[in-house]
């Protein structure tokens, strides 16, 4: 146990772009006593085509809401700094950047979600509801990434497509894979990923072309038992 909290589960990503291997993202899963703690560091490198290192800290509540949402994002020299929360039912934002600040505010309803560019926020929505084979969620979504590390609010569809199970460097593992799409796009521009009984992506894929991998977790630990992921 950390002085924060217990750990739930820890791991490394490893992450692709046009099939090359071109970064890592090491994270880890807290309970606190307040809710949960996702934590992570990733850097992608050449060949990507826009080399970059994040660091975050996202808070949330004891039914895996996201509470708050802090990131570090630094591009050569460059550093750019963003802070997300919740206040009031508002999702606000505060973003320095260059010596200057911008902020940013919109409504955040009981059914709207969280994107952030790691799968820990798959993690949290698979937390959130209930899914079967064939079953799907459509909810407004608040997707957050580049430029400005800013909320560009979305409309986002979760299908749960099929079962298996994928083999990973720590054995076989029972699986469900998911198809994420934005209405009215096509599922092809979204993209789709495997996730165990708990919701961590185990790999993931551009559009729905498994040629095709975004990221594939090479190493796992998992922490208490006894503190499980409260809402599986």
């Amino acid at each position: 146990m950390s002085a924060i909290g217990s750990l739930l589960a820890a791991g490394r990503y490893v992450i692709f772009n046009a099939g090359r291997e071109c970064g890592e993202e090491r994270w880890e899963i807290l309970a606190t006593p307040e809710g949960y703690l996702v934590t992570g560091e990733q850097e992608v490198v050449p060949p990507h085509p826009f080399p970059n290192r994040q660091e975050y800290r996202g808070t949330l509540g004891p039914d895996w809401r996201p509470a708050k949402l802090e990131i570090l994002w630094r591009v050569g020299e460059r550093r750019l700094r963003a802070t997300h929360r919740t206040e009031g039912g508002m999702w606000r934002v505060r973003i320095e950047y260059g010596g200057q600040v911008r902020e940013q505010e919109g409504d955040f309803p009981d059914l709207c979600e969280v994107e952030y560019g790691t799968h820990l926020f798959n993690t949290v929505m698979l937390a959130r509801r209930d899914f079967q084979i064939g079953g799907e969620h459509e909810f407004p979504v608040l997707r957050i990434g580049p430029p400005l590390m800013a909320v560009s609010p979305e409309r986002m569809l979760y299908r749960c497509v099929e079962r298996g199970s994928v083999e990973t460097p720590f054995g076989a593992v029972a699986a469900k894979r998911y198809v994420v799409s934005l209405p009215p796009g096509p599922e092809e521009q979204g993209y789709s990923f495997w996730a165990d009984e708990d919701g961590l992506v185990l790999e993931s894929y551009e559009g729905l072309d498994r040629s095709r991998p975004w990221m594939r977790l090479v190493e796992l630990r998992r922490g208490d038992p006894a503190r499980g992921f409260a809402s599986r």
